[in-house]
């Protein structure tokens, strides 16, 4: 049993890394070219696409070459959710440990100010009390994002062992 554990593991690194890489290239052409709040909201639901697909094609490949073509329900979810924690925890670790403290500290503080405005120009009268609050730390912002990353890891690998399972 131990050994299946690690081989799927190795099996998924390298898509992991790949996602990852895809993830970071995204990330940083957002942020470099200057779109703010409209780019993150734009970059996360191109990301949620990518991610998907590259689930979809992590387990019909894992089905394929790792599994002799056959591939249980709960395998695909264990390769989806296992995907894209790997990939999660990665990019929610450089996010707010790298980049929210070295790279660009006042990033998060530019996307408040951003929202603000949007809010007060649609709505001179709108409460943007909750925008301007203290902002939570780095280990609850990191817990949220990796648990979010589970939920999409889930999420894709549902749809995708329920198209391929041979069960």
């Amino acid at each position: 049993m131990e050994h299946t554990e690690k081989s799927t593991f190795k099996f998924l690194l390298p898509y992991a890394l790949g996602l990852l890489a895809i993830r970071l290239i995204m990330d940083t052409l957002i942020k470099q070219l200057g779109l703010g709040y409209q780019g993150e909201s734009y970059g996360s639901f191109v990301a949620l696409f990518i991610e998907l697909a590259i689930v979809f094609i992590t387990i019909k490949n894992y089905k394929s070459f790792q599994n002799n073509g056959n591939l249980l329900f709960s395998e695909g979810v264990k390769i989806g959710v296992g995907l894209v924690l790997i990939m999660g925890t990665l990019f929610s670790v450089y996010i707010f440990l790298i980049h929210a403290n070295y790279i660009d500290p006042e990033y998060q503080q530019k996307l408040v100010e951003e929202a603000i405005a949007v809010m007060t120009k649609n709505d001179p009268n709108a409460d943007t009390s909750s925008l301007t609050k203290e902002a939570p730390n780095s280990a609850t912002g990191l817990a949220f994002w990796i648990l979010k990353y589970a939920f999409i890891g889930a999420l894709g690998g549902i749809i995708s062992a329920a198209i391929l399972k041979t069960e």
